[in-house]
């Protein structure tokens, strides 16, 4: 039988991990490169602004939902092995992925209160980290569901 309060609570979980993961990816490795290559840092910075939001309701989305999953499944003790491992893996780079994304925004504040002419290294450097980390959580995620 289907236990509907995980089920409901992986759901919301995975689908704000996959499009926050995939914003940062199609922000860090597309958006940017094409605004410097068309001269357009104010498109750009337009985008990220609007990632802005997105990333912070990720971080709460991500934080309540995955949160209540092991609350819910390990009765807030982790397992003990490589499967708890690899949780504590994941809620650490979901720490490292929340103090990216505050640095992203503060990266963005910065380039438009500066009014910038082209975008700082500082700024797709903090987009281009958010992405990595995101790509190491998809890889813990598999690892967590397949592997352990």
């Amino acid at each position: 039988m289907v236990d509907w309060t995980i089920a409901s609570l992986m759901a919301i979980h995975v689908l704000m991990a996959v499009l926050w993961t995939g914003g940062y990816l199609v922000t860090g490795m597309l958006v940017l490169p094409a605004a410097r290559r068309n001269d357009a840092p104010g498109f750009a910075l337009d985008v990220l602004d609007s990632l802005k939001w997105f990333a912070f309701g990720g971080i709460v989305v991500m934080g309540a939902s995955g949160g209540g999953a092991l609350w819910y499944l390990y009765d807030n003790e982790l397992p003990e092995g490589l499967r708890g491992t690899a949780l504590i893996a994941m809620m650490t780079l979901y720490g490292v992925f929340a103090l990216t994304s505050v640095w992203s925004w503060y990266e963005t504040k910065t380039a438009r209160e500066a009014s910038v002419r082209e975008l700082p290294t500082r700024l797709k450097m903090a987009f281009r980290t958010n992405s990595l980390v995101a790509t190491l959580l998809v890889v813990d995620a598999a690892l967590i569901g397949y592997a352990v």
